[in-house]
């Protein structure tokens, strides 16, 4: 829901915000009275509450930012003070990219330690990398409204009394520019390392699998060797300089490309039978989870392989009606993870599960399976069709459209998308810290 608090804030009289203020207190009562675990006494329901009242009570803005720890962490022998430092640090990220105002991360790390300032640079150049990207889309994409959920997976002693916690993030937001879309991600893998100080926890490193923060590690390993030089922070600000002055680039042209969809000509490629978009789609909805990781278990699984989007994505296909393709050089199949490329229905193509192998299949097939146009207009794409993101000149990512937003003057403004790795829902295309794309729109198969 849009929330318009903030436009009205010059005109609230004293006696409307004391009333506002009772009405705040009283949903934040009843939000944490409906969460109590009345069973285990409800100790961390309460905890959850009382962040989320801090929260909302620190904002700058009408800002709805919510974090809530959805397992208890004492079970991994945690104690309060590690689970208040992470969920510090998701607060103050999200304060940031909610608002696209950068603040500061590395507060929370112990930068004394060489290594843990090295971690903290890399964390806070990604989110400021994040921010300047999506700044510079022409959609507004502040938050009006996040919910974030942290789930803990595991928790293990280090030498010198550290504790190294993995967590899994899940996020459910809505965008300024689209407030009624619930755009939720999952399954995000966070890799913290604690050091106890005094009655606190200080951050010694951190890790996420993230495309915004695996793009700046996966840059600054490349630009360093993986030796840290003196002046870490100075590269990384190299670092996020190019690819903002890339990404500003790429969205001009992606500007340019949205001035004229409405003028571009469909391509003309005979395809005897159609693709069903909605089933597509439909796949692509049923298999993906808001909260946790959700696979199809009669496919082989690719995330720990690089990845599960191209997977996901010929799923999608398939399931859209679209036939394997064993015939011929170009082919596009998966019947088991053996890599087989003999003209025969065993194996599977490097297409089906890799991102740049499926669009040189999209391009290069003739005769019989997929029909599709790989040159068209950005924005002539249709739910069903796939998006692939890319950066540094490197095709990364693939993603299905599910829906497509228009603007008030009848052009198309943005794509919905779902994935794998990261799971997402209804996303918005333009908030990928990816700042390059590329359409494959599905048109059809042949005999």
């Amino acid at each position: 829901m849009e929330n318009r608090m903030s436009d009205k804030k010059q005109t609230v009289q004293p006696c409307s915000k004391l009333v506002l203020t009772i009405l705040i207190l009283a949903i934040v009562f009843l939000e944490g009275l409906a969460a109590y675990d009345f069973v285990s006494g409800g100790a961390l329901a309460y905890e959850n509450w009382s962040r989320s009242f801090r929260d909302l009570e620190g904002l700058t803005e009408a800002r709805e930012i919510t974090v809530t720890a959805r397992n208890d962490s004492q079970s991994f022998g945690l104690d309060t003070a590690a689970e208040d430092c992470i969920l510090s640090y998701m607060s103050l990220y999200f304060d940031s990219v909610a608002s696209l105002e950068e603040q500061d991360l590395t507060a929370l790390y112990d930068t004394a330690d060489p290594q843990a300032a090295r971690a903290a640079a890399i964390d806070q150049t990604a989110l400021s990398y994040l921010i300047g990207v999506r700044a510079l889309q022409p959609n507004d994409l502040k938050m009006d409204a996040c919910s974030i959920g942290v789930t803990y997976v595991n928790a293990v002693p280090q030498p010198g009394g550290s504790v190294q916690i993995e967590v899994l993030e899940d996020q459910v937001v809505n965008f300024a520019f689209i407030p009624e879309v619930d755009a939720s991600s999952t399954g995000i893998r966070h890799l913290f390392t604690l050091r106890k100080d005094g009655d606190a926890y200080r951050i010694v490193a951190h890790e996420k699998e993230e495309d915004g923060y695996l793009l700046i590690e996966e840059c600054y390993e490349k630009e360093t060797g993986g030796a840290d030089p003196a002046n870490v922070k100075e590269v990384l600000d190299q670092i996020k300089s190019s690819l903002l002055e890339s990404a500003r680039a790429a969205i001009d042209y992606q500007n340019a490309q949205r001035d004229t969809a409405a003028d571009s000509k469909a391509a003309d490629k005979p395809h005897a039978h159609p693709y069903d978009r909605g089933a597509a789609v439909a796949y692509a909805m049923e298999w993906v989870d808001p909260l946790t990781v959700k696979r199809n278990p009669d496919w082989f699984l690719y995330d720990g392989y690089g990845g599960n989007c191209n997977n996901f994505i010929s799923q999608c296909l398939y399931a859209g009606g679209i036939p394997m393709d064993w015939d011929g050089y170009a082919q596009w199949k998966w019947f088991d993870d053996e890599v087989d490329t003999w003209n025969q229905p065993s194996g599977r193509s490097p297409a089906w599960a890799g991102v740049e192998e499926f669009y040189n299949y999209a391009e290069n097939n003739s005769g019989f399976g997929l029909v599709a146009d790989v040159h068209p207009n950005l924005y002539a794409g249709e739910p069903g069709d796939v998006l692939q993101y890319g950066a540094t000149g490197e095709w990364r990512h693939s993603v299905i459209v599910t829906d497509v937003i228009y603007g008030e003057d009848g052009r198309v403004q943005d794509y919905l998308i779902n994935s794998n790795t990261t799971d997402r829902i209804s996303y918005p295309a333009s908030a990928y810290a990816y700042y390059d794309f590329r359409l494959i729109h599905v048109l059809g198969w042949n005999d």
